[in-house]
Order: structure tokens, then sequence, then C-alpha cells
């Protein structure tokens, strides 16, 4: 792959959009950005910070997605400052690197962030003896591209054994597992060593590395990655779904807004047109524009009564809201880097705009 990462700038936001409404006509990729940072910030805690499976993982990707969108100075301030707050108790080396990019896109210092060098304590668990970023072992190789990530967001160099022990993490198949590198002596092609092993390559991990690669050293891969996400491609609706498999539970997987996103962003990092179809999948997830979850991202597509519908629902995705939930929030914001077209490191966005008001159904 090539080692320049050329940014889409182009896909960020540029210009105005209306504000208390929306103009007549189709909904613009613009517009969808715009409201999807409305949805973001309206979801945002009183703390400033922002509902996630982690607190901290789930706020740091918010502010990687407003500055995506380039919209929400107060949502990113106050999630900088919950972020800020818990820097000195954060553990995971994944953590930290998505904490200095959430720190560099939303204009802070990842180097003195509450009074945390959060560069300094990703560089301190790098092993240089075997290029590896973190001892644990659950999560062992999106921490290694997380970290990277972190790193090139600083301006810190991206030791190139670092690069080479993720390189060499692929799986046969072209993807990448979270957990665990690439073992030849029991893994099969896709990284699994058997009926209890539920970790096998998947299309999240390997776009992280595809982007931690792009701004690391250059090194030799095994397999071309985008091979993988044509293997794990959904041919029903356009996007991508979480792994290679079409029904990994018994059910069929289609595409979901997470997935959708990270592999667009790995399109972008590589400088590489997605597939035709591929954003219009991303985008036919978001609800109609309009009330409480203007601009939100169901997570996924299901069949009911023989037609496919958005899961979760309208409906339910208001429920979310009121309940604190994590499901569309999270696909929400897993979507609008993807969307915009920028991928991982966001640079610095510079001034940010109001996001738009929900307008009325």
């Amino acid at each position: 792959m090539g080692k320049q990462l050329r940014r889409a700038l182009v896909g960020m936001l540029a210009g105005a959009v209306v504000v208390s409404g929306l103009p007549s006509g189709a909904v613009t990729r613009r517009e969808r950005i715009a409201l999807g940072a409305r949805y973001i910030a309206s979801r945002q805690a009183a703390d400033g910070s922002v509902p996630g499976f982690s607190a901290v993982g789930g706020t740091a990707d918010a502010v990687l997605a407003l500055a995506a969108a380039r919209r929400g100075p107060e949502a990113v301030a106050d999630a900088l400052a919950f972020l800020e707050g818990e820097a000195a108790g954060i553990t995971s080396v994944g953590q930290l690197g998505k904490v200095a990019m959430a720190a560099v896109a939303g204009g802070g210092d990842p180097r003195a962030f509450g009074g945390v060098d959060v560069v300094a304590r990703i560089q301190g668990a790098y092993d240089p003896e075997t290029g590896r970023y973190g001892t644990d072992q659950g999560v062992g190789v999106v921490d290694q591209a997380l970290a990277i990530l972190g790193l090139a967001a600083a301006g810190a160099e991206v030791p190139r054994r670092a690069a080479r022990w993720l390189a060499e993490a692929q799986c046969p198949d072209g993807g990448w597992q979270f957990d665990a590198p690439y073992d030849p002596a029991v893994d099969d092609r896709h990284c699994s060593s058997g009926e209890d092993d539920f970790s096998m390559s998947d299309t999240n991990t390997t776009a992280y590395a595809v982007m931690a690669l792009e701004v690391a050293p250059p090194v030799r891969l095994r397999r071309d990655p985008f091979r993988y996400f044509d293997l794990a491609r959904d041919g029903i609706k356009g996007g991508w779904r979480y792994d290679f498999r079409r029904r990994p539970f018994g059910s069929l997987a289609v595409t979901d807004a997470n997935s959708t996103g990270l592999v667009l962003q790995a399109y972008a990092a590589a400088g590489e047109d997605p597939p035709p179809r591929a954003r219009r999948a991303l985008a036919a997830l978001q609800y109609r524009p309009c009330g409480r979850v203007a601009g939100a991202f169901a997570y996924t597509w299901v069949q009911r009564d023989g037609r496919w519908v958005r899961s979760p629902s309208r409906a339910e995705a208001r429920a979310e809201a009121r309940s604190g939930g994590v499901t569309v929030i999270g696909a929400t914001v897993g979507a609008l880097p993807g969307l915009a077209g920028v991928p991982f490191p966001v640079p610095e966005a510079g001034p940010l705009r109001a996001p738009p008001e929900a307008p009325a159904c």
C-alpha cells in the first residue's frame, strides 16, 4: 500500500448549512454529517462524557467524529475537559492512543493533557525487543494500531519495529484480528485456532491497522488488506459487516455503521476510492433527519415481515436517548468520520461551527 496519507479533506465540511431546517429535496452528505454532529452533541452528559462501552474510549471517539465533521466547539471542549480529568487513571495503551488523537484533533496538547504526558505514557509501554506496545493479550493487535495512531497524531516518532510487529500480526486472509497476532502453529487463514476461539480477522481491526501502517515507517505486508475488505463486504446493502462470515451466529449479517465507517476511513487513508454504493450504504443507515434523533445512525439492518428495516428502529433510538444506551450513539460516532472521508489520525480541525438545530418532523 502507499505510504503517503492522502487525507480526504475535501470530504470535510466546508461552507454553511441551513441551521433551522433542511432545504427541500434530498439530504446532502454535508447536511448528513452536520446533523450527525448535532446528535452526538445532544447525547453528551453534563460531565462532558459521551456514552460508549467505555466512557474514555467513547468520549475520545466522539471528539474525533466531531473534529472530522468540523462541528460542535462546545461539545469538543467539554469532552476534552472530561478526558483531561480521566487521563491520569488510563492504563490501556489503546485508550491512550485514542486520547492522544482526540487531544490533537480538538486543539489540545497530548504532552500536557490534564497534567499527563500521554505521548510519554504510550512510549513507556513500548518493548523495543519485540516492537510491541502494551501487554494486554486480549486486545494486543488493536492496541498496537491505536498506539501508533496516537503517536503519529502527536508528531512523535513511530519505530519501524512497531510497524513491523503490526504487519506481521496480519492473518493470511489479509485481515487482522483484535486480540493476538497470527500464529501459524495453531491458526487457520482467518486467525482462528478452533471452535473455542471466538476471535478471528475482522473489518474493524483491519481498518485500524491499515490507517496505522499508512502513518508508520514503510514495512512489507504479506497480503493486500483490501482483498479482505472485498471478502467481508456485504453484497446486499453494499457496506461492510464485522467480519467475513455471512451468518456468524446463524443470522444473516449485513452492513453495519461502525464497520462501514471504519473501512471507508481505511480507503481514505490509502488514497483509494471505495467501491460503488459503499458511501450510500452508510448514509442509508441514518434515520429520517428530523426530530430528537435527527442525524443519528442505526447500527445495522434486520429483516421483518420480508423487508429490511433499520435496527435499532427509530422508536428504539428515541428510547435509547432517554435511557442512556450506547448502540445508536456508538453507530453515529463510528459512522461520521467515514462518511466525511477523514481517516485517523484526524488533524486539528481549527475553528468549529455549531451544529444545526434538529428540523421538526
